[in-house]
């Protein structure tokens, strides 16, 4: 017992003087921290709603809730400045129907010294649907005008159909999707390009990948003919083309024809992902936007990779 008194008493009487003025300054801190102003801060957090496979979220969820804080301005600048995990409401057990859900102080962890002076909201009521999935077509929608000289050929989606997914109650008054409007005022020439798609509206989402839009275009009549046009192919395989160059009758202004770089100008066949074989190919022509291709010559190029 003596030698355990005697082992205590060095531990605590070396570096004594060091561990008073630790201890004195710690002391201090938890004063200043304790008698400082009391403030009141806004933290918000995401919020995460789990459900089964089968069922889906039908009504509108904030994604994010705001704590109303108060405390000591230096316990709370550590949490405003801490990344938080998302509050996770777990729905993996429920079936289909109306849930109330209601969040308290306890959802975020707190230092000694802050609380929770409210939680917006404090509650929500969560709808509860089956998952359902439907086949509907694409709507195109268009804004702008094209430019003097051009005219619009056709427009529509690639693929025209799609699936979509969501509420069952959502799913079931949805007869067509509208796209984001296709500007006309950005299109000099027959393009294809993706297609974004207004489902937020809806409530829904795309099963799948985004569709593309085909915008044909051409010009009152090709006043301008460029010859001996390169094509050239993309694929994994080696090609080879009958014809290998084409020639396009352009529609466009004298001065940008002076000003056209034929080395940048070349048409290409995209083959990604044919196999080997022999196909008949449209070429499409690469050229500035202010130039406009009426037609090529020859429509088609015969194509064979080997």
């Amino acid at each position: 017992m003596e030698s355990l008194r005697e082992q205590l008493k060095e531990v605590l009487m070396t570096n004594l003087g060091t561990k008073l003025v630790s201890l004195l300054v710690a002391v201090i801190l938890w004063i200043v921290v304790l008698g400082s102003r009391n403030v009141e801060v806004s933290k918000e957090v995401p919020l995460e709603i789990l459900t089964p496979p089968e069922l889906v979220v039908a009504n509108e969820m904030p994604e994010r809730l705001t704590f109303r804080l108060s405390g000591p301005k230096a316990f709370l600048r550590s949490v405003i400045d801490r990344r938080e995990d998302p509050i996770r409401v777990n729905l993996i057990g429920n079936k289909p129907g109306l849930v109330t859900y209601r969040f308290f102080s306890d959802h975020i962890r707190l230092p000694i010294g802050v609380r929770v002076i409210s939680v917006n909201p404090s509650s929500i009521l969560i709808k509860l649907e089956e998952l359902k999935k439907r086949e509907v077509p694409v709507k195109v929608i268009t804004e702008g005008a094209l430019a003097p000289g051009l005219s619009l050929k056709s427009v529509k989606a690639v693929p025209e159909l799609i699936t979509i997914k969501g509420p069952e109650s959502k799913i079931a008054g949805i007869t067509e999707v509208p796209s984001v409007p296709v500007n006309l005022n950005d299109v000099s020439s027959s393009v294809e390009r993706e297609l974004p798609l207004d489902l937020a509206r809806l409530g829904v989402q795309l099963e799948g990948s985004l569709p593309k839009v085909r915008v044909d275009i051409e010009g009152h009549g090709a006043n301008f003919k460029i010859k001996n046009i390169e094509v050239r192919v993309l694929s994994n395989y080696r090609a080879r083309l009958d014809p290998p160059v084409v020639t396009a009758l352009v529609h466009a202004s004298t001065a940008e024809l002076k000003k056209l770089n034929r080395s940048k100008v070349y048409a290409i066949v995209n083959a990604e992902g044919r196999e080997r074989g022999t196909y008949s190919v449209a070429p499409t022509v690469v050229l500035p936007t202010t130039v406009t291709v009426v037609r090529t010559v020859p429509e088609q190029v015969n194509l064979t990779l080997y």
